[in-house]
């Protein structure tokens, strides 16, 4: 994991770091905002590109592997789940609360694409089979064993991002959940009522046939960039209806029912 310290964030790159999962911190010093942003990826070529200084160090050297978290704040979820990072958190109201430990790489409920995917979930995860794409922190798939999916399967092609899904399952007493290590194209002769991806378009389109494929009903896609979906909308919705779509910032998701 990479930090790069610049002190211009244009809404070009922002979209460009938030769309590869990139972190995004600030810090201010005397009037002087700096933007730092943590990556697994190098990318030091495209900062060079659209000539923003910067400087980086790996966050082994910076102690930063736990100071990022200070960023991230609690939030709603869906309408009525409310993610937190501090194990056994009651609230006055009694709202239903997830629990993430969380980790830079891996997801942690405050992106929008995430709220997109949860919220398009959660309205008809009931009593559904679930397989959730590119799971990450698994919290989608938490999300769908709380609103009452019957089972859920959970899968990352990153082998790290396994021991804090697993964890965090376990954290929240989901015995309906299985996560493992893998690829889509690796499923065979199995089909679930509800197939989630919150990746990337381009993953997305990727992994189209496999996702139609293993869907009896409905596909949840989250991670498009709403300036892109109308041009990449037929495609994805080939042999489906879209039933719901929901947009946050500049980012848009949709729930698509078979036709």
């Amino acid at each position: 994991m990479i930090e790069y310290r610049l002190q211009l964030l244009p809404d070009a790159l922002r979209i460009l770091l938030e769309e590869a999962e990139a972190f995004i911190g600030e810090e201010e010093f005397k009037g002087q905002k700096t933007y730092l942003i943590y990556s697994s990826d190098d990318i030091s070529d495209i900062l060079k590109e659209l000539n923003i200084p910067f400087e980086s160090k790996d966050t082994e050297e910076t102690g930063w592997q736990e100071k990022w978290k200070e960023y991230i704040q609690e939030d709603y979820l869906t309408d009525d789940i409310y993610f937190i990072f501090e194990k056994g958190k009651i609230f006055d109201d009694k709202r239903r609360t997830l629990y993430i430990n969380p980790s830079l790489a891996f997801g942690t409920g405050a992106h929008p694409t995430t709220k997109i995917a949860a919220q398009l979930l959660s309205k008809v995860c009931n009593g559904k089979s679930v397989l959730d794409v590119g799971t990450g922190s698994g919290i989608l798939a938490i999300a769908a064993s709380m609103n009452g999916a019957s089972y859920i399967d959970a899968f990352d092609i990153d082998p790290m991002s396994l021991s804090n899904c697993l964890e965090n399952i376990e954290n929240n007493g989901c015995t309906n959940i299985k996560a493992w290590t893998g690829d889509i194209a690796d499923i065979k002769d199995k089909t679930y009522d509800i197939v989630c991806a919150n990746i990337i378009s381009s993953v997305l389109l990727s992994i189209q046939i496999d996702v139609e494929r293993l869907s009896s009903e409905y596909i949840i896609y989250s991670g498009i960039l709403d300036s892109e979906f109308d041009s990449i909308k037929d495609k994805l919705c080939n042999g489906y209806i879209i039933d719901d779509r929901i947009t946050i910032n500049e980012w848009t998701g949709v729930r698509l029912k078979k036709c």
